[in-house]
């Protein structure tokens, strides 16, 4: 990475996502065991950070628009390419591991059910599971790109359509919707396969926590503009490492009830908080090693459900403390595997379609 493009990545939030894939892979360790009561069994909170995050990263990508120049449906589909481009090829290469691996667990695989099973994960392929199509699920955990992009897919075009308005007007009523009904009908932010009857749990707690994101972003926008005193900025960095550490500490022994909205807030004024450049930790966290683990979040959160599955399977009989350091191990493979196969992917893919380009496209002489 070039020192430019390091300079543009903020360490406290690279490093923070670091963390909270961790506690997910750790989440979903409970697929080992049928007593459901490892540490950090509500760790699944977590994922509300990445929510967040992704909406004042929206946020801030649309502001940057000329609003003068702006094509609805154009820059919409451009923002949502652009959005999947960045997911790309980690997603695929995570969703082929776990397609081997769920198979290599199950028992009388034949060649039809093979087939099936590839011709049926189309949809958890193109992100379409959180829409309803029914299908293969090769990674579990990929439920959340699929809700993040179709939630965006309704979002953008608001977004672009009146700035101003949805800043200030659709995301806060969506947010408070969004969540409200789910406090009361559902009272927790888990289960997000759980189909509501129109949508799955999933899809609405995006809709709702993207818009909070897309909230954060106008509120630390208005905090850029004031200059904060030293001690200030102790509180700041108290808050914020209240926020993070306070929904660390509940998530190690609390499943998800109606507190997980109070979590949701916590993570909120935190995120806004590292997001604003305020917290005397931000300059500490911008160091290339944590740019790193920002990067290596993703394989990380992409490496590890379906061993959580594929594990009891394969070894029936163990026990979750015989099974955990397979589950450890493989996760970590796994990442690497992700990480650097996508890197080299990448790295070949320009050359790649240039020649698919000339092998298929007419030119001109």
């Amino acid at each position: 990475m070039t020192q430019s493009k390091q300079k543009s990545r903020n360490g406290a939030i690279d490093f923070w996502k670091f963390v909270f894939s961790i506690m997910v892979v750790q989440f979903h360790s409970s697929n080992l065991t049928k007593i459901k009561t490892t540490p950090f069994v509500g760790a699944a909170i977590a994922v509300e950070f990445f929510f967040l995050v992704s909406g004042y990263l929206m946020a801030a990508s649309i502001s940057r628009y000329k609003e003068e120049e702006i094509l609805i449906g154009r820059d919409s589909r451009n923002f949502m390419l652009h959005k999947i481009k960045g997911l790309c090829p980690e997603i695929f290469i995570a969703w082929s591991i776990g397609y081997v691996v769920q198979h290599i667990a199950k028992k009388n695989v034949t060649v039809t059910s093979l087939i099936k099973d590839l011709m049926s994960g189309v949809w958890d392929m193109f992100f379409l599971r959180e829409s309803g199509l029914e299908g293969f699920k090769a990674n579990p955990a990929a439920w959340y790109i699929s809700a993040m992009l179709l939630a965006m897919l309704v979002l953008v075009p608001l977004f672009l359509k009146n700035r101003d308005i949805f800043v200030n007007v659709w995301a806060p009523v969506l947010a408070i919707a969004t969540l409200g009904w789910l406090s009361k009908n559902v009272g927790d932010l888990r289960g997000p396969t759980d189909w509501l009857g129109f949508c799955y749990k999933g899809w609405l707690r995006a809709v709702g926590e993207l818009c909070m994101g897309v909230i954060l972003w106008g509120i630390c926008q208005k905090m850029k503009e004031v200059r904060y005193s030293r001690l200030a900025k102790w509180l700041f960095t108290f808050l914020e490492l209240f926020c993070y550490l306070g929904v660390i500490a509940w998530s190690y022994s609390h499943k998800g009830s109606q507190m997980d909205f109070v979590m949701l807030l916590l993570f909120a004024a935190g995120v806004v908080v590292t997001f604003s450049g305020n917290s005397l930790l931000s300059s500490f966290f911008n160091k290339p090693l944590v740019y790193f683990l920002g990067k290596v979040s993703f394989p990380v959160y992409l490496s590890h459900n379906y061993w959580s599955h594929a594990l009891v399977r394969m070894y029936p009989g163990q026990t979750y403390a015989q099974l955990y350091p397979k589950y450890v191990l493989a996760s970590f493979v796994t990442t690497v595997v992700i990480y650097l196969t996508a890197a080299e992917l990448r790295r070949i893919a320009p050359a790649f379609f240039s020649q698919c380009r000339r092998l298929l496209l007419e030119t001109d002489q």
